[in-house]
């Protein structure tokens, strides 16, 4: 089967460079170009932009489709199509709610992404619409946490039960997967530590350089620290000081190859809508030390305290967390059989359990199997919503635009 999978700017390098990388046993994926549409909310006296006005609704198309295809997989955004489609999301509350660039734009401007609540239900009205579309077979939500948020939020809002009832008989979840590295061997030498955030602020770059610079002083050389990712100026002085290995952002191979070579995994970061990174290292046989609480109301989905991992309360002081993330840290270091026992536990959890490549790949199998039988319609699914023009971006412009305002704002957008 071929399934088209896209859009490009939308796709997760971990969630789905992993399904590229081991797709289900029949499938083969396929990218084409697109273009993204957006349906201004109200009518202005200046062009409109998705940076800068909110859009009632918005959806991909696909160009040059071949003919082969079977089912479009689209990432966040419904599909405009004769075919029958599938959507999976970390979370579906921004798209819903207010779409990613416009959440962008406002983020980047230092403003709100929800400046009318009208305008806010107008969206998500006409975007649960599009979701529930007959052609449209699954959705796929990556946390139980995350298709209970986007359910709850539709039913206490002022939508019809009906129009919630298609969406929860079609959503499901699936969990995301990677490859599970062999069993690790007996430990010997230094312990290596690493963290790894590819954004300072919201990955707790701040939080983790205290913790290494303590984690030298009660450890000595019995401890390796590998700081990957970038790091607050001042800061950096610190961990040079304290002989942490500072690395800048790699290629996933390579940082792949990084996650193999250690032994704990230290992720002090306040907030994840999945927690990609913390999959990589638990697949790679890494005990994971990492927050919990708002912000990551899901993580108890994915890891079990003192089986897979061990949490630290989130939403204490900077200090108490710096406390608690080295008290958790200094205790793996110190108890070879807690930290083999946990190493142990995420090589079944990610090789055989519900996190594992072979049972993601089967629920795939059955959601395209499902949507195949649906056939292709008699139409592409256009939406007469009203007469207003719509404004088109091709795709290179989707991609500059999400790069421009990610590197301005230094962080992730969330629109709860």
């Amino acid at each position: 089967m071929r399934v088209l999978l896209g859009p490009a700017h939308e796709l997760h390098v971990g969630v789905h460079g992993s399904l590229l990388a081991a797709p289900p046993g029949d499938v083969s994926y396929v990218q084409c170009a697109y273009t993204l549409h957006f349906r201004p909310d109200r009518e202005a006296c200046h062009p409109f932009s998705p940076l800068h006005d909110p859009a009632v609704s918005e959806w991909v198309r696909f160009n040059g489709v071949p003919a082969d295809i079977s089912v479009v997989h689209a990432s966040r955004l419904p599909v405009q199509t004769s075919l029958p489609w599938v959507v999976d999301a970390d979370s579906l509350m921004t798209p819903l709610r207010v779409g990613r660039f416009f959440a962008l734009g406002a983020a980047a401007r230092g403003e709100s992404p929800f400046p009318d609540p009208d305008a806010v239900t107008r969206r998500e009205t006409a975007m649960a619409a599009r979701y529930a579309d007959g052609r449209c077979a699954r959705i796929l939500f990556r946390t139980e946490y995350a298709r209970r948020m986007f359910l709850d939020h539709l039913s206490c809002g002022r939508h019809r039960p009906e129009l919630v009832n298609a969406l929860a008989s079609k959503s499901e979840v699936v969990y995301p997967a990677v490859r599970a590295a062999a069993p690790p061997g007996r430990h010997t030498g230094p312990v290596s530590i690493l963290y790894m955030g590819r954004t300072a602020r919201d990955k707790g770059a701040s939080v983790a350089a205290e913790v290494f610079v303590r984690l030298r002083e009660l450890h000595g050389s019995g401890v390796r620290l590998v700081f990957l990712g970038p790091c607050p100026g001042g800061l950096v002085g610190r961990l040079t000081a304290a002989g942490v290995e500072m690395v800048p952002v790699l290629p996933r191979p390579a940082y792949l190859e990084r996650l193999r070579r250690a032994d704990v995994f230290l992720s002090p970061t306040a907030f994840e809508s999945f927690g990609m990174g913390l999959l990589e290292a638990a697949a790679a046989g890494l005990p994971v030390v990492c927050s919990a609480g708002p912000g990551l109301e899901h993580i108890g989905e994915l890891f079990k305290p003192g089986e897979n991992a061990l949490f630290v309360d989130g939403t204490g002081s900077q200090a108490r967390r710096v406390a608690d993330f080295t008290a958790a840290v200094s205790a793996l270091i110190n108890d070879e059989p807690l930290r083999r026992r946990l190493s142990v536990n995420n090589h079944v959890l990610t090789s055989h359990g519900k996190m594992s490549v072979r049972r993601r790949n089967e629920q795939l199998a059955a959601v395209y199997a499902h949507a195949a039988a649906l056939g292709v319609g008699d139409s592409d699914g256009t939406s007469a919503e009203d007469d207003r023009p719509v404004t088109v971006w091709a795709e290179e412009v989707c991609h500059w635009a999400g790069q421009h305002c990610s590197v301005r704002i230094g962080g992730r957008v969330v629109a709860k």
